[in-house]
């Protein structure tokens, strides 16, 4: 014992690193963020987050925190910071992004580095990609109210917005796309009206050019309350077009926030098939050959899809890999596993959602494995080419009834209403059938039966009271049986709604209320 200690004592003095570390340096170059007015040395920060901060040291983990906060070199405008890995991660690929002050993220794709057996250097690289100094833009001061109405979310329950608790403020603004304003002014959290419960409203003024736009979401607060990466909206960015207007009003906007609802009590299982059959590849625009297609991968926003992580590559499907978990499934086409039919382009799987898993909205994309794709898009999340940013299917969590969801990749769920069909029992209904919803009036959701005596085409769909389609719930051919669908509609606005279904010889017109 004395010997051991003696030895591990010299090699300690001697210099000799026992347990060996890599250090790998970060270095971005804000040169042109700088001169371009997008980033001021005084008063702005930038660091480096990634899905290696966890492996490196930070107890807040990965994607977040200012834990890697970049430090200024002393005669130029390049920003560093040194990561410190544990030589078990060496060969191990890891993504990461320079993000300026709060939520300044670039909107260049993901970068990567690859840990090696000594020190090493990542970059510097310039901010965005962008090397570009630009001659001063011309701008003016704009004065904007932003409202929010929360009035379809407010309440003290669980799964609602209770204001004594819950927040909400104006997001991007900055260099989330398009031009990034100067001279910000004013509170980013909306304020509540005192005289109309659920609206909420804040005044920014900032300085932007003429027939330019800059890109920004609502987000709530609480991030434990709010799904979608901690209370962002779901879909793509909102977008402020600077006119010759400089006193302007934005709204009242319902923000498509996701309460996180209480868990589930039943183990459920929901089924997913896509069609495939006229793929496109969201990178190039071009068709994908759906005799050429390996494999079809689905991830989403809860932890039973992966909960966004991974790196849109096909290691993301690994089973298992120490540090870097399973985030993408594999879907079928063999028959099995859920799928219908072998061969037939429509790729299925079916989970079973755990006990606990949030009710309520969720949010997933599927990807697209054939030779090639991982050349796309500079080789950096190539499978993450079903749909653009933020563009995403979503549905209905409830627990206890098997559900079945049908997508077409590449088409989104129509962004008026969520929807999940279900399939009741095993029962042969002996004649057709159109249900009242219930309940009804509603807010923001309600359901829907039906019945069908025999497999064929079954169209349901909603329509406003000038006989306008609203949207569609269900166009695809079904199974004889007792089916529901639940029908979200907090994108819609109050008032009278009518749903009519077709089935072979059937049809039935119902009416029902939306009440917020």
């Amino acid at each position: 014992m004395k010997k051991l200690l003696l030895t591990t004592l010299l090699s300690f003095m001697m210099g000799i690193v026992v347990f060996a570390q890599v250090h790998v340096t970060f270095k971005v170059n804000m040169g042109a963020a700088v001169y371009n007015g997008i980033f001021k040395i005084a008063t702005d920060s930038v660091t480096v987050r990634g899905d290696f901060q966890a492996d490196a040291g930070d107890p807040g983990g990965n994607w977040q925190g200012y834990y890697f906060k970049m430090t200024k070199g002393a005669n130029d405008t390049i920003y560093t910071v040194t990561a410190t890995f544990p030589t078990r991660t060496t060969d191990t690929t890891y993504q990461f992004k320079f993000v300026m002050s709060n939520d300044g993220w670039e909107s260049s794709p993901n970068r990567t580095f690859t840990v090696s057996t000594t020190d090493t250097a990542v970059g510097p690289f310039w901010f965005n990609n962008d090397s570009t100094y630009k001659a001063p833009v011309a701008t003016q001061k704009y004065t904007v109210t932003f409202i929010a109405d929360l009035s379809s979310y407010i309440g003290t329950a669980p799964g609602q917005f209770d204001p004594s608790k819950d927040s909400i403020q104006i997001m991007g603004l900055n260099n989330w796309g398009g031009y990034t304003v100067t001279d910000l002014a004013g509170n980013r959290v909306l304020a509540a009206d005192p005289f109309q419960v659920g609206i909420y409203s804040t005044t920014l003024t900032f300085s932007g050019p003429v027939g330019d736009s800059v890109a920004w979401k609502f987000k709530a607060f609480p991030d434990s309350v709010f799904g979608n990466g901690g209370g962002y909206e779901t879909g793509d960015n909102r977008w402020y077009h600077f006119t010759a207007k400089t006193a302007d009003t934005v709204g009242p906007i319902v923000p498509q926030i996701v309460i996180l609802q209480p868990g589930i009590t039943v183990a459920t299982d929901v089924t997913f098939h896509v069609d495939m059959r006229n793929a496109k590849d969201f990178h190039t625009g071009k068709s994908i050959d759906p005799t050429k297609i390996n494999f079809v991968g689905i991830k989403g926003s809860i932890s039973v899809f992966g909960a966004w992580g991974g790196s849109w590559t096909v290691a993301d499907t690994a089973d298992s890999v120490v540090g870097a978990p399973k985030t993408m499934w594999a879907l079928h086409d063999d028959g099995k596993n859920g799928d219908l039919v072998a061969g037939d382009h429509i790729w299925s799987i079916k989970f079973t959602l755990p006990v606990g898993t949030p009710s309520g909205l969720t949010e997933y994309k599927y990807g697209c494995y054939y030779p090639g794709v991982d050349t796309v898009n500079g080789g950096s999340t190539y499978l993450d080419n079903e749909m653009g940013f933020g563009v995403n299917h979503q549905f209905v969590i409830t627990g206890g009834t098997a559900m079945t969801i049908n997508n077409i990749f590449g088409v989104q769920d129509s962004v008026d209403h969520f929807t999940a069909i279900k399939k009741e029992n095993n029962n042969i209904p002996a004649t057709y059938a159109l249900s009242q919803n219930y309940p009804n009036p509603f807010n923001p959701s309600t359901v829907i039966s039906y019945s069908i005596p025999k497999a064929q085409m079954v169209t349901l769909k909603i329509y406003n009271i000038l006989g306008q389609e609203v949207s569609t719930l269900v166009n695809q051919e079904q199974s004889a049986g007792n089916y529901t669908v639940t029908f979200d509609a907090s994108k819609l606005t109050s008032g009278v709604y009518f749903y009519s279904i077709k089935s072979g010889n059937f049809t039935s017109v119902k009416k029902m209320m939306l009440l917020k």
